[in-house]
């Protein structure tokens, strides 16, 4: 766990030093990249691990799982979104606070092949890498001490990373759903689909807005 951290830190202190030279007028680029090496980090801090000791994928989640479990995610997926919107209403009435998706909107209303890249790399890769890292190595280590600190302790710690902002919240309800179909399941496949789906229709309603 602590080498999936630190190696998923490290790639994103990097990220994050390229997207401080960009200038604003390439706002659209930084919120590709940006969104890009959130994903890249997740996969490479799942590599770190598996090069450490454990090489079978399957410990750590990537496993079958009965379709209804997939599909249930993304049912999940879509409640967790419209009470994310709720969450961020009642937010806003009593934080005001820097945009802190300003480049992913711009990403999402940069044209059609900007929009799709984001898609992309905000809805498949950064699902992925993030829920091989923050399930898949992170709830799988502390599961062994119980449901509190498996679930609740892995969602605050993905919380965390995303910063202090909203997005602290709606990254803290993902959290805890995908957690808890990791610890049903032991497989990251119904979490990453109600990733997935989430920050698909957050994407959307950037383009959108």
């Amino acid at each position: 766990m602590a080498v999936a951290l630190i190696t998923y830190v490290l790639f994103l202190g990097i990220v994050s030093v390229v997207i401080l030279r960009m200038p604003d007028e390439q706002a659209v680029l930084r919120g590709n990249f940006g969104m890009a090496g959130n994903g890249i980090a997740g996969v490479a801090a799942l590599a770190a691990a598996c090069s450490l000791r454990i090489r079978d994928l399957g410990v750590f989640g990537f496993r079958a799982i009965p379709w209804r479990w997939r599909l249930g995610g993304a049912a999940i997926g879509i409640a967790a979104y419209g009470v994310s919107h709720v969450m961020e209403s009642v937010y806003f009435l009593f934080v005001t606070e820097a945009n802190t998706q300003a480049d992913f909107q711009a990403g999402a209303t940069g044209g059609a092949w900007s929009l799709l890249i984001l898609l992309f790399t905000g809805a498949v890769l950064t699902p992925l890498g993030e829920e091989a890292v923050f399930r898949g190595v992170i709830a799988n280590s502390l599961n062994r001490y119980g449901v509190w600190v498996g679930v609740v302790g892995s969602a605050l710690i993905f919380a965390a990373m995303h910063g202090p902002s909203v997005i602290f919240l709606n990254a803290l309800l993902v959290g805890i759903l995908a957690a808890i179909l990791f610890r049903k399941t032991a497989s990251i496949w119904p979490g990453l689909v109600v990733h997935v789906v989430f920050n698909g229709l957050w994407l959307v309603t950037y383009a959108l807005a």
